[in-house]
């Protein structure tokens, strides 16, 4: 089989992490594979926030708690609420894909693409990894916004898309359950 393949079929949420730190050069390679995948009109509008440490992705939760509970009606309210929740499962590494939506009219989709490089890279090196979709839902909290950018260096003008934890699996890569997308064709 294709070795693209056998990486794509192998790839699976990760939610239990060893307290085992990713090298820096596989780290680098991840975000490289992030910022080498295609956007709308070539714009490159991805900026990745690579956050390491347990106490800077600690503070993150934190915040993204508070920021939620500020939030009306907001549909992660129970879950980020819950006080075993944290946005890294454990894992050693947090990344946060972002991007200017000014820049790109198709800047959602374009660090969609970033994060699924991400996670094919990283499961190439027997990294594992876990989209996180709750900080987008609090995109537009003021305090939450000035926290990235006081503390993370965030861009101003950028709006979260995608979020993710890697890290070395607790234990063995779970399998892949049945597929239930469809396809069509015409010929």
């Amino acid at each position: 089989m294709n070795e693209v393949m056998r990486i794509i079929r192998q790839r699976r949420s990760v939610r239990s992490y060893r307290d085992r730190p990713i090298p820096p050069e596989e780290c680098r390679n991840i975000v490289e594979a992030g910022l080498y995948a295609p956007s709308g009109m070539n714009r490159q509008p991805v900026h990745i926030t690579v956050v390491n440490g347990k106490e800077r992705i600690d503070r993150i939760t934190a915040e993204l708690k508070a920021a939620v509970a500020r939030t009306p009606d907001n549909r992660y309210r129970d879950y980020v609420g819950a006080e075993s929740y944290t946005v890294n499962f454990g894992a050693p590494v947090f990344m946060i894909v972002s991007a200017n939506p000014a820049r790109a009219v198709t800047a959602q989709a374009d660090c969609a693409c970033a994060l699924e490089n991400m996670f094919l890279a990283a499961r190439s090196f027997g990294i594992g990894s876990c989209w996180v979709n709750q900080l987008g839902s609090v995109t537009g909290d003021d305090a939450f916004q000035r926290f990235l950018q006081e503390e993370l260096a965030f861009p101003a003008e950028n709006v979260i898309f995608c979020a993710a934890a890697f890290g070395f699996p607790a234990g063995d890569f779970p399998p892949a359950p049945p597929r239930r997308g469809s396809s069509t064709w015409i010929e």
